[in-house]
């Protein structure tokens, strides 16, 4: 029934016509989105591309293929999203329900598909990333406990394929929102995966950083182990925004159809991030403990311009005596002065 405060109103009930608000402030949203994915690709390509040398070509290779794809992805998504939402909204406006049902129901859609699949196979690709990084981070405590800390990881990765092949197997016969128990099941373990990486690595990252700050005092808390960086290589972000789609989609809220339709974009977003910091040497590595603990002062001293220095231009010797002369040469003002001691065979010295 539509409102009668507005008489150009749909002649709709109130929950449809908020199911329908929240699927399109859902595409808005990730269109905001995929702006700052844009940015960061560019970025990342970029430096990584200057930063590609001889030494370094098979790991700056691989970052730029992986970025690469899950861009790919990303955009290949946003364009089916974009159309879907069109053939929702004005080519099959007169859907028995509104946008709204057509967007619920036609998950079989070809244009919907091919929306799942690259959503699917880039989650796919940024949880195996995440993983990756946790063995970085985790890298040092040895090679038996590392093994043991990725079982669960990888099991749960694992599982989140088998998963998401299901997801879309279902998918292209009928709608998530109507099986919902496989759909959630899904989101659900890829959820999981991601907090429990995201706490591993929020927890290694605070052991450093209360180390370092127990050690050399707060000033040398450096960029691997302050609030920002801890934020990122964790890829708390999407964690974050994955509970804000998950708990209003698992009550069966249509508020979560504002944030389905943005986790594609915030994940690689995340992932984005964490290669900016890897492309610009901030990324924690496998040494940044044995570079952190054995130059802890290597931020903190600085001497100023020297004034002069004197070289030696030339000696005479003899039996009996042998002198060493110097010349000043004149430098910056202010600062250190080096100058050059001679000695003598006869024990005295001059400066």
């Amino acid at each position: 029934m539509s409102n009668s405060s507005n008489p150009w109103a749909p002649d709709e009930d109130a929950a449809t016509i908020y199911a329908e608000e929240t699927w399109l402030q859902g595409n808005l949203l990730s269109n905001i989105a995929y702006g700052v994915e844009l940015t960061l690709f560019v970025m990342c390509f970029w430096i990584l591309a200057r930063q590609t040398k001889r030494s370094n070509c098979k790991r700056q290779l691989f970052l730029l293929s992986f970025i690469s794809i899950i861009f790919t992805l990303g955009t290949v998504f946003m364009g089916a999203q974009a159309k879907f939402t069109q053939q929702a909204f004005i080519e099959y406006r007169n859907f028995p329900g509104g946008p709204s049902a057509y967007e619920e129901v036609m998950y079989s859609n070809p244009v919907d598909e091919i929306a799942n699949v690259c959503f699917i196979v880039g989650n796919w690709f940024m949880d195996a990333f995440l993983v990756w990084r946790f063995v970085v981070i985790y890298k040092d405590i040895g090679r038996f406990w590392v093994s043991m800390l990725t079982l669960l990881p990888c099991a749960m990765l694992c599982t989140s394929i088998a998963l998401g092949i299901t997801f879309l197997v279902q998918t292209s016969a009928s709608s998530p929102f109507v099986d919902v128990n496989m759909t959630l099941a899904y989101y659900v373990m890829s959820l999981a995966l991601n907090i429990i990486v995201t706490m591993l690595i929020v927890g290694r990252l605070l052991v450093y950083r209360r180390r370092i700050s127990k050690t050399l005092g707060p000033s040398h808390v450096t960029c691997y182990a302050n609030v920002a960086a801890i934020l990122i290589e964790s890829a708390s972000m999407y964690s974050a925004f994955a509970i804000l789609f998950l708990v209003p989609f698992g009550l069966g809220n249509n508020l979560g159809n504002v944030f389905l339709q943005t986790v594609n974009q915030v994940q690689t977003v995340s992932s984005l991030l964490i290669i900016f910091r890897v492309a610009t040497g901030k990324a924690w590595a496998e040494d940044t403990t044995t570079q952190i603990m054995t130059n802890p002062g290597s931020d903190t001293i600085r001497l100023k311009k020297f004034t002069s220095i004197q070289f030696a231009t030339g000696n005479t010797s003899t039996a009996a005596n042998s002198t060493l002369t110097a010349k000043d040469l004149p430098l910056e003002p202010g600062g250190v002065s080096i100058t050059h001691e001679t000695f003598r065979d006869d024990g005295e010295s001059s400066v």
